[in-house]
């Protein structure tokens, strides 16, 4: 790509280069992703505050991102790592662009580190999803001084904003005290067979996993819900995504807002927040900007 190349003409070149990475996703893919869109993710400076404990464990840590003028609504971000590893902020570029690109929106970022698998199996990362909401309210961010609240995970941290939205020993408050949840490509059911990641958190009993899927404890809600995947994960975790919107489309007597992102892998969704390829960022404020004006749903 040219410094001089139009956007749409680098977009169309990101676009290629994913599709090329194909429908598989290892840290190979990871590390080829973050290279595409490194060099075009915006760079300009928010307020940030970063590290600020929420717990008393190391990876209780999180980076909050705040917009110039008095923010519309808060945002929690809970990043991926296939339940092993990931980080807030892993390299300075990713996942800061999510918390940047966010705050330049006009909504207040907060992004969380979780403990990690094996040492910490489930529902350990749900329960620290919890403490940092706890956290945001505490700190007078959230809906106690009007600022509504809205809970985002992607990849593994789907998969814990899930457990904790749907299992209430887990979530330790009422659902009414968030406007609206989205879950990006997670793994939401347990089953055979499953990547060593996924049995380090969720353990090596089958006869555990109905009561650690979200799919089985999925309740009808009233919270707005917001599901996505990508055209390009890998086939188990789409299906993942399929299950879990069956079943709230089951519960709820009508689907979920459903986005399957063309041209994206398991990962571009977040890392191209912030570049010109602007799908993903739009989907993601189209979202919340309808909850804030009352036609989510």
């Amino acid at each position: 790509m040219t410094p001089s190349a139009s956007p749409s003409t680098v977009v169309r070149e990101m676009q290629q280069r994913v599709r090329a990475l194909g429908p598989v996703f290892n840290p190979d893919v990871l590390l080829a992703t973050r290279a595409i869109y490194r060099e075009h993710i915006a760079t300009e400076q928010v307020s940030e505050q970063l590290d600020v404990p929420y717990g008393p464990h190391e990876r209780h840590r999180l980076d909050v991102y705040m917009p110039a003028q008095r923010p519309r609504a808060v945002v929690v971000f809970v990043h991926g790592g296939g339940f092993i590893g990931g980080d807030k902020r892993d390299d300075g570029v990713f996942y800061a662009n999510v918390g940047r690109f966010l705050a330049n929106a006009g909504f207040a970022a907060v992004l969380i580190n979780y403990r990690l698998a094996p040492a910490f199996g489930w529902p350990s990362a749900a329960h620290d999803v919890r403490d940092a909401l706890a956290w945001v309210h505490a700190k007078g961010l959230g809906s106690d001084t009007g600022l509504p609240v809205f809970v985002w995970g992607q990849s593994a941290g789907a998969s814990h904003v899930a457990t904790w939205m749907f299992d209430d020993a887990t979530r330790g408050c009422d659902l009414g005290s968030v406007a609206g949840v989205l879950l990006m490509s997670g793994y939401y059911h347990p089953s055979a067979p499953m990547s060593p990641n996924a049995q380090a958190y969720f353990g090596a009993d089958p006869n555990s996993h109905e009561r650690r899927s979200s799919v089985v404890q999925a309740k009808k809600c009233a919270t707005p819900l917001w599901l996505s995947m990508a055209a390009f994960d890998p086939g188990d975790m789409a299906a993942r995504s399929f299950e879990l919107a069956q079943r709230i489309s089951q519960l709820n007597g009508r689907p979920p807002s459903f986005v399957c992102f063309q041209d994206h892998n398991h990962v571009s969704t977040v890392l191209s927040l912030g570049s010109p390829q602007t799908d993903v960022g739009d989907a993601v404020l189209g979202f919340i900007h309808s909850v804030l004006s009352g036609d989510g749903s």
